[in-house]
């Protein structure tokens, strides 16, 4: 009997070892891009709301791995909800590219009257194991009435990582919806 209770704590302080040696969450965020040199834009634009499709409502960094298949990584997560960083980093870009500091996020609304406001919903925003990035968003531009002032569309962009890592994965996602926020500021002018 002693034995036996000897192998179990034995199994037991191993498991506990196991456990203190995973390796440590790392975070991410979508990033605008660099600076672009704009005419000046006076338009007042509000960007969002823009819902997720549920695969992608979590803290963790998902990953394609064909068709059907989705890998959820356990220690590669957002910095922040997924959401709220898209949102922002389209308003970001659409500034940068109206030349504008009218390009706020939802709810802005209580602190400026829009003049156009983009909305939208994200069904696809991940990257394969090979480095594919892929958004897929369908998307509409309101006008100051809250009518569409422009037919709502269904885009994809596509951006390829520059390496494995899932840095170099968000950097490709950033890339999609950089392209993404081109289409919306070409829009919005």
């Amino acid at each position: 009997m002693p034995g036996h209770a000897i192998l179990r704590l034995g199994a037991l302080a191993a498991i506990a070892a196991a456990c203190a040696t995973s390796p440590p969450a790392r975070f991410y965020r979508l990033a605008p891009e660099a600076a672009v040199s704009a005419a000046p834009s006076t338009r007042a634009v509000i960007v969002g709301p823009f819902q997720l499709a549920e695969y992608l409502d979590r803290p963790q960094i998902v990953t394609r791995n064909g068709d059907d298949s989705m890998t959820v990584a356990d220690f590669e997560r957002w910095a922040e909800p997924l959401d709220a960083n898209f949102q922002g980093v389209v308003a970001a870009n659409v500034s940068r590219l109206l030349g504008s500091d009218r390009v706020l996020e939802f709810p802005a609304q209580s602190i400026m009257k829009p003049e156009r406001r983009v909305v939208g919903r994200v069904s696809q925003l991940d990257v394969d194991a090979g480095g594919h990035a892929v958004l897929e968003v369908q998307w509409g531009v309101l006008g100051e009435d809250g009518k569409p002032a422009q037919p709502a569309r269904r885009s994809r962009y596509e951006a390829t990582a520059e390496g494995a890592s899932y840095a170099a994965k968000v950097a490709a996602l950033s890339a999609a919806v950089a392209k993404f926020s081109a289409d919306v500021a070409a829009v919005v002018k």
